[in-house]
């Protein structure tokens, strides 16, 4: 049983980091959504992610404006959502 787990975290890791190498912004993506889960417990870490993923999607939104891309709804439904959970972490 052990190690059937242990080979499929080292599969994880390995596909992970795969990944990273392909698509930078999955590190940017991996790191705010991790940022947010933790900062459910950890407050500045939370203000600190929501901003963060918040600045990430509005650069997605202004990307896809700039290239005359006018499918953004989900890059703008996103920052929305990212905006709502910073208002909300302050808040709370």
């Amino acid at each position: 049983m052990a190690a059937a787990v242990g080979g499929i975290a080292a599969a994880f890791g390995e596909s992970f980091a795969l990944q990273v190498v392909e698509d930078p912004d999955a590190t940017l993506k991996a790191a705010g959504a991790v940022g947010l889960v933790a900062g459910l417990w950890v407050t500045p870490l939370g203000v600190a992610a929501a901003v963060g993923v918040t600045l990430y999607f509005v650069g997605a939104v202004v990307s896809h404006l700039r290239v005359k891309d006018y499918e953004l709804a989900p890059a703008a439904v996103l920052a929305l959502v990212a905006a709502a959970a910073l208002v909300l972490r302050i808040l709370a």
